[in-house]
């Protein structure tokens, strides 16, 4: 069973897929800001010793303590952000500079192999070629609601797979999820993943499923999720064939 480091562990999503990941008998060292929150994370862990609170901050780590993080770590879920709180520039800081230092931390230490990143679907420079004139619209508009933000996690996720072509040496996959907007309704456990649409939302029940899902089939079977931008919003096909579907095809909404 997997090592994983989960930056952001107090997040919606992230206490989700603590509690699935959990169950699975992965252990979860969850990093969160708060120390009040250790107890409520604990309590996602249904078998004794599977989740590990640790307070530290990721908007204020240098590259020395991100890297001290990565010690003895299989797998790295970046679920963490500004959250619309402190500004523009703590979006940057956090959305983006953070993202990217620790990005950078998980490919120079030994042992990640694996960095799943939850982003957002409007992260990308320009409309996807199969998108629907109604897709493309919601698009532009999310750019001009939130552009900070935005250009924030597109950085990111560029760094990601920029970066994680130029590792040799060790085992290494890049995964970068990309929900639409997100609903506190139960998941139904039907999406649409891969080349999908952006218009719609998509409960964080099942963002987390599907991201623990990739993260446990995408080097089963030859299925490497490595580079793959993997969009995700409801829809009408279950999760373990979407999964599926999407890491054989490598069905990248990167163009």
């Amino acid at each position: 069973m997997a090592r994983i480091l989960l930056l952001g562990g107090h997040g919606k999503i992230a206490m989700k897929m603590t509690r699935i990941l959990a169950a699975r008998n992965h252990t979860v060292t969850s990093i969160i800001r708060n120390p009040d929150h250790a107890e409520e994370i604990r309590a996602l862990d249904s078998k004794p010793h599977h989740v590990n609170p640790v307070v530290a901050s990721i908007e204020e780590a240098d590259d020395d303590s991100a890297k001290k993080l990565m010690e003895n770590i299989d797998w790295v879920i970046w679920s963490a952000g500004a959250g619309g709180k402190g500004g523009e520039e703590r979006t940057k800081a956090v959305d983006e500079v953070a993202a990217k230092r620790f990005i950078a931390a998980a490919i120079a230490s030994p042992t990640p192999s694996k960095f799943l990143m939850v982003s957002a679907n409007c992260s990308r420079r320009s409309p996807a070629s199969y998108w629907t004139e109604k897709d493309i619209e919601g698009y532009q508009e999310t750019w001009k609601v939130i552009p900070a933000y935005c250009e924030a996690k597109t950085v990111a996720d560029e760094f990601l797979w920029t970066e994680s072509r130029k590792v040799v040496g060790k085992k290494w996959q890049d995964i970068c999820l990309r929900p639409g907007w997100l609903l506190d309704e139960p998941g139904n456990g039907k999406v649409d993943l891969g080349r999908a649409k952006t218009h719609g939302g998509v409960p964080r029940d099942d963002v987390a499923a599907v991201a623990v899902e990739l993260l446990e089939k995408s080097d089963m079977e030859n299925k490497n999720a490595a580079g793959l931008w993997i969009d995700l919003v409801g829809g009408d096909e279950p999760i373990l064939d979407a999964v599926n579907r999407v890491l054989v095809d490598k069905a990248s909404s990167r163009e």
